[in-house]
């Protein structure tokens, strides 16, 4: 009685890093874009990591949030040069607009066949990751469904904020 509880408590948990210096690279790490990665968060988080400590659980959090920047960088660059593709292709105003070329729906659908598979990887208790994972790609994902028409309805899954009504939302987080 009396206690307060978040909404979301049981919902994302993030893990108990208790090494500093782990804590502190998994903290920068998550809050970073992973667009492009600086070289000193990269070399934060590979000194954090040759770190001999005794919190192994941190350094396999930490292991797991590099990691999953990483993948979600190369697989960003590679949404993005499609998106780049589908740009050339129409030209700046939109003047070139013709159906995609089989290569181009294919690598489309390879694209979005990935990233549902990758999001789904995660287990449940990393449902933290995933969200990072979601806002970072989800909106690189928007930028080629708002390119192409007549696309299958599971594209209106792609989330741009990674996050599904408020449980875990930047509006709960800011509360």
């Amino acid at each position: 009685m009396g206690s307060t509880r978040s909404y979301s408590e049981d919902v994302t948990h993030m893990p108990v890093v208790t090494d500093p210096d782990l804590n502190r690279a998994f903290k920068d790490l998550l809050a970073a874009s992973w667009d492009d990665l600086p070289d000193s968060l990269v070399h934060e988080v590979k000194a954090a990591l040759s770190k001999n400590t005794d919190d192994n659980a941190g350094k396999e959090a930490l292991t797991n949030v590099f990691r999953a920047a990483v993948a979600s960088e190369e697989f960003g660059e590679i949404i993005m040069n499609l998106k780049m593709e589908f740009d050339d292709t129409v030209g700046m105003s939109g003047e070139n607009i013709k159906p995609l070329s089989k290569e181009h729906a294919n690598a489309l659908q390879t694209i979005f066949s990935r990233y549902n598979t990758y999001l789904e990887a995660f287990g449940p208790d990393e449902t933290y990751l995933r969200k990072k994972v979601e806002t970072e790609l989800g909106s690189k994902m928007i930028y080629l469904k708002m390119r192409c028409g007549g696309l299958s309805s599971d594209w209106g899954k792609v989330s741009v904020l990674g996050t599904s009504g408020l449980a875990g939302s930047y509006v709960e987080k800011r509360a």
